[in-house]
This record gives structure tokens, sequence and C-alpha cells, in this order.
């Protein structure tokens, strides 16, 4: 599958049969979820499933006519080896027109739960939630159209600690209105002309290196890599349930979409501290960046270039004052090339993701000096952004208001 990646130089994006796909690791993965399945007024599982199935439907779809594979038995061995590729588990897959059943021997949400919670709790309801939107896709893209089919998980590890999940697949009667993905979404025309960063960090160098590696699902249908389990995620399952999330919760208590959108910018804190902590302490970081380091606002680029490399758009800090506070331009942020061609104009900035990463980027670095490569669990986590003297963000500007390119300030609080 790795020769079916398509790269845009330019705007720092990464593709796969028409769809975005980005990287995140398991921490940021479970956070989020469980941010959208915990409340109450609203049905989050629905939404993490809805979107699974919305979005790999179109995956899928591209995958098939790109390969061009037509027969029932080939479709469904191109699903499967698809979501180990993609670092989603080891997917197994037994189908007709009626329905069908699927094993998973290796998941990334059950096995990162369990690596992340298993010592401390005991779960009760299933979590693969975008495997069980996965199946129904593959069953509607090789048997029917989007919607035809659903799915349940009927036996998960994470529940039973045993070695296997199980999910059930069953044609409806009619098929339900389903959203197919916005593919790629409003691209930037071209890239902005940024002021050249302050930094003996190449970031350009940076992108080719990491670039060049060979991520993918190995045989468990994992991508292990800088301390984490990473999965090459279609960007728009992220984009779809975080918007669904806040608009669902806002209809239902509008009083508490401060407090989401707050959740959802909790969620740009974890992957910095995890993902990018993880790489920032790796052998792949001391070799790839280290030896641009010269001094302490190096970190902030090196890490920015880094984040370029990830399919999230062009990342790149324009101003880096040390200890004190950061200005960094998205040029064709992921978010926003999701919102844009998905709904009207915004009055306000709508990158919360991004709102979250800037400022806990700076608090990784100045307040965890993550130069000592503390370790990264959930006691520093705490620590760290449960302290005083925070970094706190912004977002100056927004292509979703208009302006040609998202900015972020972040500060000393």
């Amino acid at each position: 599958m790795l020769e079916h990646l398509r790269l845009d130089r330019a705007r720092k994006l990464l593709s796969l049969f028409g769809e975005p796909v980005i990287f995140h690791c398991h921490h940021y993965n479970l956070f989020l979820q469980q941010t959208i399945e915990d409340p109450d007024w609203i049905d989050g599982v629905s939404i993490l499933r809805t979107a699974a199935q919305e979005i790999f439907y179109s995956l899928l779809q591209g995958a098939f006519k790109t390969l061009g594979v037509q027969q029932a038995a080939e479709r469904l061995a191109v699903a499967c080896q698809l979501f180990g590729f993609l670092g989603l588990g080891r997917l197994e897959l037994q189908a007709s027109p009626s329905g069908g059943e699927a094993q998973l021997t290796h998941s990334h949400y059950a096995e990162g739960w369990l690596s992340k919670y298993g010592d401390q709790a005991n779960r009760t309801r299933p979590i693969d939630h975008l495997a069980v939107g996965y199946v129904a896709a593959a069953l509607d893209a090789t048997f029917g159209e989007l919607g035809s089919y659903t799915a349940e998980e009927t036996e998960c590890m994470a529940v039973t600690r045993k070695d296997r999940c199980l999910i059930q697949a069953t044609r409806l009667p009619r098929p339900q209105t389903l959203v197919p993905s916005p593919g790629m979404g409003k691209l930037i025309e071209r890239p902005a002309d940024l002021p050249k960063p302050i930094t003996a960090v190449d970031y350009d160098a940076v992108n080719e290196a990491l670039w060049s590696l060979p991520l993918a699902g190995d045989e468990r249908g994992q991508i292990r890599a800088f301390n984490v389990l990473l999965t090459r995620m279609p960007a728009n399952y992220y984009n779809r349930i975080q918007y669904r999330f806040l608009e669902e919760l806002k209809a239902v208590q509008p009083g508490l979409q401060q407090v989401a959108e707050d959740l959802v910018r909790e969620s740009g804190h974890v992957c910095v501290f995890y993902t990018l902590g993880n790489i920032m302490e790796s052998l792949e970081w001391e070799t790839l960046v280290g030896p641009m380091l010269e001094k302490d606002t190096d970190w902030i680029h090196g890490a920015y270039a880094v984040t370029s490399s990830l399919g999230w758009g062009r990342w790149q800090a324009l101003e880096v004052v040390s200890d004190h506070s950061c200005r960094v331009a998205i040029d064709g942020n992921y978010e926003t090339n999701y919102f844009l061609a998905s709904y009207p104009r915004a009055d306000y900035p709508t990158c919360y993701f991004a709102q979250g990463a800037v400022p806990a980027l700076m608090n990784l670095v100045y307040n965890g000096n993550i130069q000592q490569k503390p370790i990264l669990d959930q006691v520093f986590y705490n620590r760290l952004f449960q302290r005083g003297g925070l970094f706190h963000g912004k977002e100056t500007k927004a292509r979703e208001k208009g302006d040609p390119w998202c900015e972020f300030y972040a500060e000393r609080i």
C-alpha cells in the first residue's frame, strides 16, 4: 500500500486513494474517542461508528477503483489489507450480500486501551467503534451502497481480556442516509509566502527524512514507532467526529459548548504530550533533528518541522521567544480543509485541535523540560498541565473566517 500514498510536498499533505491521511497515536485516539463516547446527553457511539462508515466507505471505494478490484472476495481481502496497513489491527472478514462476521486478532483501540488502562480499570463496553463502522463500510463498498449495512461488536478483548474481538454485520431493509467524505477538502491554491524562520532547523530536510520512513502496519496490523502505537488515519474521520460532537452537544445542551470545545483542545494537549513528546525523546529525533538544535527555541522549530511531516499541513513557527511566547502559522491545516468543504464560512476560529496543540508544545518544552527525557506518563501529564505558569493560546487568524492562513499565538500566563 505504501506505493499508493501520494505526497503533496508544497502543501505538506499525504493522501491515500483520494483521502487525506495523517499520523496520530493511541493516546490521542483513545482520548478523543472517550471524549465523544462519555457524555450521556448524546449518542457518542453512533457518532463514532457512523463517521467511520462514511469516511472508510469513501476510502475503500477509491481503493477498489484504483486497484481495479471487482470480485467480492478480492474486495474483502483488500479491505482487510488496508485495515492493517493503516495500523488499525488485524482484520479477518467473511461476508456475503446478506451480512458477515469480522474477527480482530489485533485491535489498535482495544490493545491500546489495555496497555494504557488495563492494569487500573475493567472495561464493560466494547471499544472498537471505528472497526464496527469500518466493517459496515467494507460490506457497503463490496455488495451495496453507502449505508446498506449495520454492524455490532459482540465480543471485545478490552472487555473479555481474550485474544480476539468479533463484529457481526447485517444488511438493512433499506440503506440509511449517510454522508460520504469530502475527500481532500478545500485546499489552499498555493503555499503562503511565509517569512523564513530564524532557526538552525531545516524544516524541508526534516520533512524529507521522515517522509522516507516506511511506516506501515506489520503482520499484527500495528505501526510501532517512537514508543507509541501509531495509526495512519483518514484525517476526515477525526474531523467528522470532532465537529459532529460539537454540533450535537450544542443542540442538546447549548451551555456546554465551551466545555466541549475545551475538551477537543485538550486532545491537542494529549497529542503533543504523547506523540510529539515521544518523538522528541526518540533515536530518530536524535539522529535527524538533534544535530540542528543549537538553542532551546530550536526545539520548538524542530517539533513543527516534524509536525509538517505527519500529513497535518504546513506548520511553521514564525517567532519563538524563549520561555515566553510563540507565534505559529498553519498553511493548509487538515481541520480547515475539511471545515471549508463541509460548512459555511465561520464567524470564529474552529481549529480546536491546533488551538490546543500550539500552547501544549510550549508547555512541553519550557515547563516539561522534554530535553531531559522525562517519563511521559499520566502522572507527569497531570502535573505538567495542572500547574501554574502555563502557556495559553488563541487562534488569531483563521482561513475559515477568510484569512489566507491560520495563525496561533501562545504565551505564558
